[in-house]
This record gives C-alpha cells, structure tokens and sequence, in this order.
C-alpha cells in the first residue's frame, strides 16, 4: 500500500519570472499555505522579497552580519573593529568605505559596485552610508542603499 504524501506539492502562487527571492527582513507573516485560503487552520508563512528586493536585504544582511555570527558561514560579515567605537573621522570613513567595497566584492557577486560614499557625521558621532549599485541580471539597473552606522549598528533607509 503506497503511501501519500502532501509535502512534495509545488508552492502555490509560484510567480515564474523571480530570478532571486529572499525572506523579507520585517519577518511578518502573512502568505498563507494551504488548499483553502479562508480556513482559519492554515499556517501563515514569512512574507518574501524577490528580486532587487532580494539582493537589496542580502546585502544588508551582509552590512549588519559581523564574521562569525552566522554558524555555517563563519567569514560572512563585515568587521569594522573598534573603529565604531573610536571617534568619527573622515579617515575612519575611508577605512569603513574599503571594507564595505571589499566585502561586497567577496560576498556579493551578483551586483556591480558604482560608487560607495561614506560622509562622517561629527557631530552625531556616526557615519551616513550611499552605496550605489548595478545588477548586471537586470540589465544593469542601478540599485541604491542608504544609511547611517554608527557603535549600536546599521540602520537603512
């Protein structure tokens, strides 16, 4: 007697088109899994980024990560040192804008770097990250992230 399993079934709402697809980084739920979308019963499943969308939190996640955080990668992250912990200086800056075009060089092979401007912030005591991007899968579309660093972390915008 053969017996019938339900998990080998393709996900539903599969969009054909998605080249990269990535967990959103809010973490809210809300695609729901299940024949019958109105029952109660169903798991509601973490929503998803694609696409830019994707490689924008991939990249983040890399500018968050700090090496050895992340178990069965242990080099994956950037590591500033003390220098979020020294006073903000133009020097320092260059020194943050080399890791993060190093890194993202390493880490990142799907995206082209244009430009990364890293502008010390004296007076906050933090530095206000632009990198501009292209992905060549999309025809070289630019793709742009901003934020400020600072000791407690990255906060994008």
């Amino acid at each position: 007697m053969p017996i019938n399993l339900n998990i080998i079934q393709s996900p539903r709402n599969q969009t054909e088109n998605v080249i990269y697809k990535d967990l959103s980084l809010s973490m809210e739920t809300g695609i729901v899994k299940g024949n019958d979308a109105s029952s109660e019963k169903n798991f509601k499943d973490l929503n998803t980024s694609i696409d830019f969308e994707a490689i924008k939190n991939s990249l983040i996640n890399l500018i968050k990560t700090f090496p050895g955080q992340k178990i069965l990668t242990p080099e994956f992250g950037m590591n500033f040192g003390d220098i979020l912990f020294l006073p903000v200086s133009k020097v320092r800056g260059l020194t943050i804008g080399e890791t993060l075009n190093n890194s993202i060089a390493g880490f990142e092979p799907r995206i082209n770097v244009d430009f990364i401007e890293v502008i010390a912030d004296i007076e906050k005591q933090e530095y206000e990250l632009n990198i501009q991007l292209t992905v060549p899968e999309f025809n070289n579309q630019p793709l742009s992230i901003g934020g400020r660093l600072n000791k407690s972390g990255f906060y994008s915008y």
